[in-house]
C-alpha cells in the first residue's frame, strides 16, 4: 500500500514542469526558477562550443591507432597525426555558421572577412546579411580555446599516454 502510495507520488512529480509558473498568480518567473533557467541557457552555450564531435571521433579512433598503447612507431606517428588532424578540425568547425534561407532550408557556411561563404550549395546570402557572419576577434579566440580543450582531454586518453 504505501509502495503504490510513492510510485503514484513519483509518477505525478515526474509529471510536474520543472520551470512552472508562480502559485500566486504572477506569470513572472521566481528567482529561483530565473536561476535555473539561466543555468540551463549557460550549460546550452558551453555545449555548442566545446568540441564534442571531434572527441568521440578521437575516442573512437585513437585506441584503433594507439594499438591499445602497445605501439611501434608507425603507431606513434599515426595517433599523434589524429590529435593533430583532430585539433586542426576543432579550430576549422569555429569558423562555421547556419542561417535560413527565404525558404526556411538551414544552411551552412564559413566566415570569412568579408561574411558567410555558403558551402551547400544554396543561393548566397545578400551582401548585408554576410556581412553579419564576418570573422571576429572572438572567432579566432574560440578556436584557439576549442582546440586546447580538445589537446587536453586527448593527451589524458589512457592510449596516447601509454604509446608516447
Amino acid at each position: 500500500m504505501v509502495a503504490t502510495h510513492l510510485d503514484a507520488e513519483l509518477q505525478h512529480n515526474e509529471r510536474r514542469p520543472l520551470l512552472t509558473n508562480r502559485a500566486d498568480g504572477n506569470n513572472n518567473m521566481s528567482p529561483m526558477q530565473k536561476a535555473i533557467g539561466q543555468t540551463y541557457q549557460s550549460t546550452a552555450h558551453l555545449a555548442k562550443l566545446l568540441p564534442s564531435g571531434t572527441v568521440l571521433s578521437f575516442q573512437i579512433l585513437a585506441p584503433t591507432l594507439a594499438k591499445q598503447g602497445h605501439c611501434s612507431d608507425m603507431n606513434r606517428m599515426m595517433t599523434g597525426g589524429l590529435v593533430v588532424l583532430c585539433a586542426l578540425s576543432c579550430c576549422v568547425l569555429s569558423f562555421t555558421d547556419s542561417f535560413r534561407d527565404e525558404e526556411g532550408k538551414v544552411r551552412f557556411g564559413f566566415a570569412t572577412p568579408r561574411g558567410l561563404w555558403v558551402i551547400d550549395g544554396g543561393a548566397p546570402l545578400d551582401p548585408l546579411g554576410a556581412a553579419g557572419f564576418r570573422m571576429r576577434f572572438l572567432d579566432f579566440v574560440h578556436a584557439i580555446v576549442s582546440a586546447m580543450i580538445f589537446v587536453a582531454i586527448a593527451l589524458f586518453d589512457q592510449h596516447v599516454v601509454s604509446c608516447f
